[in-house]
């Protein structure tokens, strides 16, 4: 994040006070006119819709996961069910409530992530908002895009100008892209290959690690692409290239943007790189204990490898987050480096409650709160220019 573009200054281009709002603040900007029409309606009173397809997928979806924990996750291990529900069964009293503890933890640091990425905002609106889209996100097949938009809608009920949380979640998506699909993959590939030379046990999932490699290329790419792009001179050529296709006012309100983004991004890297990274550091640190809550020991740069490869594996479209495969994937390496059959089915049902049940939970209490809370006192905040 810190080697966001460094063109020369860039030009103005609107009144002082519009670039200030777009930046920060709680006052909406004398003109919105420049956003797509169901942005730029979008209000406190009414809520993005759930489509009655979106929620049969969610439900098939659900029952997808379900079928492959009870399929996938024993044909794996090679454990049967009763051996797995033995293992549970013996885990030590802390172990639930330690897995709640670092799932909360890595939902609260990812919140302070959002919360420096939309000044002016409320703590509340960032914590709920980000558990609501987290929690749609892994709910629903596709549901990233829905979850977005309910955040968005949840911080417009506190009063934040729409530009403000337009770039906000822009930014915050970039830092996701950065340490999920760049830093996690790379260092675990680093892990697994520094393991191979040091130990004789290793991973024989070479598939995954190609697919792993892949994943770290294409979102590397992906960075490449948007850092070229967030360039001023070449989004400005790009938008007049579209010509007729994006109107004059569109492409100035999409500048304004853009110079908001790139200077946040200037401004403040490391508070918004480093709660993220504690997140995945205590999701990694949820791993290594439920590996020692089942009484198995595994290198810990093994650890890191089986983490990576869990989270190149939550980006497989087959089911939302991932759920179930990266489970039975992350049991077949664990028995792969000696843990038992059992034990490695149950070290990582039980890290699902940190990756999945916290999560899930956690959004759905935002939501309610969301629904059922009264809009943010001050309507003078929220209001559409005309």
């Amino acid at each position: 994040m810190s080697a966001a573009p460094s063109d020369s200054p860039d030009p103005s281009d609107g009144s002082a006070s519009d670039r200030r709002d777009a930046a920060g603040g709680t006052h909406e900007p004398e003109h919105l006119g420049w956003l797509p029409q169901d942005l730029a309606q979008l209000d406190a009173e009414h809520p993005p819709r759930l489509p009655r397809g979106r929620l049969l997928a969610g439900l098939l979806s659900a029952a997808l996961v379900i079928a492959l924990l009870a399929w996938a996750l024993p044909w794996a291990t090679g454990a049967s069910w009763t051996q797995i529900l033995g293992t549970l069964g013996d885990l030590p009293a802390w172990a639930v409530p330690a897995m709640v503890a670092l799932g909360v933890g890595a939902l609260l640091l990812e919140a302070v992530t959002v919360r420096t990425a939309l000044p002016g905002a409320r703590w509340s609106g960032a914590l709920w908002g980000h558990s609501a889209a987290g929690a749609t996100a892994l709910a629903l097949p596709g549901g990233t895009a829905l979850g977005l938009g309910l955040m968005a809608w949840i911080l417009r009920r506190t009063g934040l100008a729409l530009p403000v949380i337009l770039t906000g979640i822009v930014a915050a998506s970039l830092v996701e892209m950065v340490l999920t699909s760049v830093l996690v993959p790379v260092l675990g590939l680093g892990a697994y290959a520094l393991s191979s030379a040091m130990a004789p046990a290793g991973i024989s999932l070479p598939g995954a690690l190609w697919a792993a490699l892949l994943a770290v290329l294409g979102a590397a790419l992906s960075l490449v692409l948007t850092a070229v792009l967030l360039r001023r001179r070449v989004l400005t050529s790009v938008l007049a290239q579209l010509g007729a296709v994006v109107p004059e006012h569109l492409r100035e309100g999409i500048l304004l943007q853009r110079d908001a983004l790139v200077r946040m991004l200037r401004r403040r890297p490391l508070p918004l790189l480093v709660p993220t990274l504690g997140a995945r550091v205590l999701q990694w640190l949820a791993l290594v204990i439920a590996i020692e809550a089942v009484g198995a020991e595994v290198p810990l740069l093994l650890t890191i490898a089986i983490f990576a490869l869990g989270r190149v594996l939550s980006l497989v479209p087959l089911t939302p987050g991932g759920a179930g495969i990266t489970e039975a994937v992350g049991a077949a390496a664990l028995v792969g480096l000696g843990v038992a059959s059992a034990d490695a089915a149950g070290a990582m049902l039980l890290l699902l409650v940190t990756m999945l049940v916290v999560p899930l939970v956690a959004g759905a209490l935002g939501i309610i709160a969301a629904f059922t809370r009264s809009v943010d006192g001050h309507p003078a905040q929220i209001r559409r220019r005309r």
